[in-house]
């Protein structure tokens, strides 16, 4: 197989915009540094606690933008300070960035990123922050419970992304006809200290425990400035945190719901948790991803998931063709023993089918949550 260029002082960029703003923050952090910006289509959440017709014609929620980029180390304070200044993230509803520390991160010769120093060398590590992001990738129509469930637990702005999913159990033909791969993703950044009732209750409300009701995860955030829209009863509103919550006790006449959920029922979850796993990341152009999806269940992963969006940096001079291209990440969660045997296998499938642009990265998992029979 090629080699790669390798690097374990990388970061990956996540930016959540409103649609106005992601032209000239995409610009302003590809001239402090981000180069590969990958951005997929998504929406905001709507907290819904009106009458009959509220619910029966709820408001549509905000459109939004999510943006991601490897970015080395060296330059992620550089990079994240111009996507502050660009999108104005201070703003109450102005959006969110937040960066995740990567295991490590590979990137073929033609790939548009940067992910060594100046110096050709490693960067040491940085210390984490005290947020957590959670994703919950469930099936199209249950994101709104989800989300709901999160913002009503005082997490701000929970985002939703759209894309494909599907396991080994689709190999079946009659879970294939019955089973559709449209996958919703429901995105949140929240403080450590409520990423545990947070992670609860989005289970609860999306019953990911149970047969094919989906798969979500926690990984550690390295930075984050979370300032995201979210949508209340009829009217849109730019809230943080502090906001969302005083909104809720409005809505909900009081405090109660803060002790609630009921004291009779912990917040806990009664389950057993996957922990530790890896998540493996490829992005790939799109029209080639069908083969690197099969080729990360046939190596042994459990469940696929992919995301569609535009790879919208190139470097410049080149042809308008490729600063809109189309592509894909494709990823998997596996034990840590696994990771080198499924991306070789799928790196060796991508080499035969001469594709000549792509990386991986793998980020840490601490905890994930899906059934697990029995």
């Amino acid at each position: 197989m090629n080699d790669l260029t390798k690097s374990e002082s990388v970061s990956l960029l996540n930016l959540i915009l409103p649609k106005e703003s992601v032209v000239s923050v995409s610009e302003a952090i590809t001239k402090a540094g981000a180069k590969g910006v990958f951005q997929i289509s998504a929406r905001g959440s709507v907290l819904n606690e009106g009458g009959f017709l509220q619910k029966m014609f709820p408001p549509t929620a905000a459109e939004q933008h999510l943006l991601q980029a490897l970015v080395r180390d060296d330059a992620i304070e550089q990079v994240v300070d111009a996507s502050v200044k660009a999108g104005n993230l201070t703003k109450v509803g102005a959006g969110a960035v937040f960066t995740i520390e990567c295991n490590q991160a590979l990137t073929s010769e033609n790939f548009p990123a940067d992910i060594l120093g100046k110096d050709g060398h490693e960067i040491p590590s940085r210390t984490a922050s005290e947020m957590e992001a959670i994703c919950c990738i469930c099936e199209k129509g249950i994101a709104d419970d989800i989300a709901n469930a999160a913002l009503e637990n005082g997490a701000p702005g929970p985002t939703v992304t759209f894309g494909e999913g599907g396991g080994v159990r689709d190999k079946i033909p009659m879970l294939r006809i019955t089973k559709g791969p449209e996958k919703e993703f429901v995105w949140c950044v929240v403080e450590k200290s409520e990423a545990d009732d947070v992670f609860a209750e989005m289970a609860r409300a999306g019953r990911i425990t149970e047969p094919g009701r989906g798969f979500m995860y926690s990984i550690p955030v390295s930075t984050g400035l979370i300032n995201v829209s979210s949508t209340i009863s009829s009217s849109a509103h730019g809230a943080n945190m502090e906001q969302i919550i005083s909104a809720i006790d409005e809505i909900k006449g009081g405090k109660d719901w803060r002790a609630l959920v009921d004291e009779s029922k912990s917040k806990a979850l009664k389950t057993t948790f996957l922990e530790n796993l890896v998540g493996l990341y490829c992005i790939i152009p799109r029209d080639q991803y069908s083969d690197v999806y099969d080729a990360i269940l046939e190596a042994g992963a459990p469940g696929v998931s992919t995301n569609f969006g535009v790879m919208t940096d190139a470097d410049e001079g080149e042809g308008a063709a490729k600063q809109n291209e189309e592509w894909a990440l494709v990823y998997t969660s596996v034990g840590p023993n696994n990771v080198d045997s499924v991306r070789e296998s799928v790196q060796k499938k991508i080499e035969e089918l001469g594709i000549d642009r792509f990386a991986f990265y793998t980020l840490p998992i601490p905890r994930a949550l899906t059934y697990l029979g029995g």
